[in-house]
């Protein structure tokens, strides 16, 4: 039985991983290069240009590269039980607060984490939130409303990065970060995936089923501690309610898939990369007529037209990750996290038994 698993890695982790085989265990390295390949070639299905860091299975029946455990239960594509959206949404809010716990909910005051704050707030757990800011709020009025005075929360108002990513106390409080709702409503994915998008149920599949596992983590990676509670992981657009009204969205044919990036992207040159604002972009106008479930829901508690159906898209998480043209990209001491809760980075990387964390080593 294997013991060793990781429930998240980043790219710096990999990179790291290759230098120790190419140094410790060099006649390793073809197979590691397969190991990468058979990984590329699931990316590309997802509709993915690149691979994306590697995959972690939901369902526990396939691995790439590392042994790995999903800690978000898997749920089927099939139908279910039909329901509201917005009892979805609050039943979503009551899974997490059901915890006990101080939730660290990530908010950047766009469409995705705004409707989930509210969710939170119409059910009054807004006691329980310890709301996470970054650089200037997308929806400054909501702060002022909902936010101030009425809810514990921290802003890292210079943008620092890498600060911003050390707030969140993962071995206490549950861990919330909503930028999983742009996969699951048929998003591209990433900011590498530029082109048109086609109408792929599959790809969502593919998605969800291996890259909506670990996201989270990544917006924790400067965390001091030694130790996470694995079991604090709990991103607001993977809760079992959603998921499962979201499988019914697309056997309906209803799903909107969107990608927001343009040609600029990948030069660098556009607004995209410049600034992470890109508010005639061609995939602007598109990208408003997608999430609809979110935006009605929005719209019925805030009765906010603008910020429910016309409010541009930003890259929220990509101005404050450091990955606008000529920013330098921040530090980010976390490369991996283990089965058992231990954070491993630059410092403990050689105390680990990494070919038990390998697959076919």
């Amino acid at each position: 039985m294997i013991k060793n698993k990781l429930v998240y890695w980043n790219m710096g982790f990999l990179d790291t991983v290759e230098q120790w085989i190419k140094t410790e265990h060099p006649l390793f390295l073809q197979e590691w290069e397969l190991l990468l390949k058979a990984d590329l070639s699931l990316s590309h299905r997802a509709g993915y240009v690149t691979s994306s860091q590697s995959t972690l299975d939901r369902a526990g029946e396939f691995e790439t590269v590392f042994h790995t455990q999903p800690l978000i239960p898997w749920i089927p594509f099939k139908e279910y039980p039909r329901k509201d959206f917005a009892d979805c949404m609050f039943e979503s809010a009551q899974l997490l607060a059901d915890k006990g716990k101080t939730i660290d909910f990530f908010w950047s005051g766009g469409l995705d984490s705004t409707a989930a704050l509210l969710a939170f707030n119409e059910l009054g757990l807004h006691k329980q939130l310890h709301v996470i800011m970054g650089g200037v709020p997308e929806s400054p009025e909501i702060f002022e409303e909902l936010v101030k005075g009425r809810m514990d929360y921290t802003w890292e108002q210079t943008s620092s990065a890498e600060v911003f990513y050390g707030i969140a106390k993962l071995d206490e409080h549950i861990l919330c970060t909503c930028s999983e709702f742009d996969i699951m409503f048929g998003g591209k994915g990433n900011f590498a995936a530029t082109g048109t998008v086609v109408k792929n149920p599959d790809s969502w599949e593919v998605k969800r089923r291996y890259y909506t596992a670990r996201h989270g983590w990544g917006m924790s990676l400067n965390f001091s501690g030694d130790w996470v509670d694995i079991n604090n992981y709990m991103p607001f657009g993977m809760q079992p309610p959603l998921e499962k009204w979201l499988c019914n969205f697309v056997l309906d044919d209803k799903m909107l898939y969107h990608d927001v990036s343009d040609e600029t992207w990948e030069d660098g040159t556009g607004s995209w990369r410049t600034t992470g604002d890109a508010p005639i972009s061609a995939g602007q106008e598109w990208y408003k007529q997608v999430k609809m479930p979110l935006r009605d829901f929005l719209y019925k508690i805030t009765k906010d037209e603008y910020l429910s159906y016309h409010k541009p898209k930003l890259a929220s998480m990509l101005r404050l990750s450091g990955r606008i043209s000529g920013k330098v990209p921040i530090k980010k001491r976390i490369l991996a996290i283990t089965n058992d809760g231990k954070v491993v980075d630059a410092d403990n990387f050689n105390n680990f038994d990494w070919p038990s964390y390998i697959v076919n080593f």
